[in-house]
């Protein structure tokens, strides 16, 4: 698998959906070396946030883009990204520390460098404005699930579909779903394609096959962090996944 043709599950995707009105955002590995490492790493939050009205490719670049320019005011980037950094560093033989981690929180481009190796995603594809998270909530479900959706029943079986084949040719090792609301989706997006998903726990971890899939907090402070209960939060859920992986 490459870049490619994940970009080309994500054109076919969007080629597909029936309102050519919304943007789109395409996820991909922010670089080749991801099919290169022992462990493939997948940070996934719910909602995809933005103010451009077109279609965007989620590259590393503009990863790094949106960071610089939403960094202190919209910091679920940021902290998504130290998640990713920490992670791939204890992988990797490093334990990074919270003196660390709190550096990164103001040098983005060291932060950057260290996560070219994974990726980055959204499970909602479609822009969202709203910024109420009730609505929020309700957009990724009405988005995903078809049985909750009859109107527009179509488009949200094209999406569980495309999201199914997007991340069975992703290949993760590790792959981290965030918050209650991308957790129970999540689940019922595979429910009756993994039987595990049934007992997949809030806020536990699970592997099915060579995948293990891991269910955090949303890196919001909405959800009342601090940066540095955050960070703390990040090192222990870190050492939890090395555990796991090492049993």
């Amino acid at each position: 698998m490459s870049i490619a043709e994940i970009r080309k599950i994500n054109q076919e995707w969007e080629d597909e959906l029936l309102d050519n009105e919304t943007s789109f955002w395409h996820y991909e590995p922010f670089s080749d070396g991801y099919w290169n490492e022992k462990y493939k790493i997948v940070l996934c939050n719910t909602e995809a946030y933005g103010d451009s009205r077109e279609n965007c490719v989620m590259t590393l670049n503009k990863f790094k883009e949106r960071i610089v320019k939403y960094g202190k005011d919209a910091p679920t980037l940021v902290r998504s990204a130290l998640l990713l950094y920490c992670l791939y560093q204890k992988l990797h033989g490093v334990t990074v520390s919270e003196e660390k981690l709190f550096e990164l929180l103001s040098n983005y481009d060291e932060l950057i460098n260290g996560i070219q190796n994974t990726m980055y995603m959204n499970l909602r594809k479609e822009e969202n404005i709203t910024g109420n998270s009730k609505e929020d909530e309700d957009g990724i479900r009405r988005s995903l699930i078809p049985e909750e959706n009859i109107e527009d029943y179509e488009n949200t079986r094209i999406n569980r579909n495309f999201t199914l084949d997007l991340l069975k040719e992703l290949e993760a090792d590790i792959f981290i779903i965030t918050s209650k609301t991308g957790w129970d989706v999540l689940r019922r997006i595979y429910k009756g394609e993994i039987d595990l998903f049934n007992n997949f726990q809030q806020w536990k971890m699970c592997i099915e096959g060579k995948t293990l899939y891991v269910s955090m907090y949303h890196p919001s402070p909405i959800y009342g962090n601090t940066d540095n209960n955050y960070i703390k939060y990040i090192i222990k859920t870190v050492e939890e996944i090395y555990d796991k992986l090492h049993e």
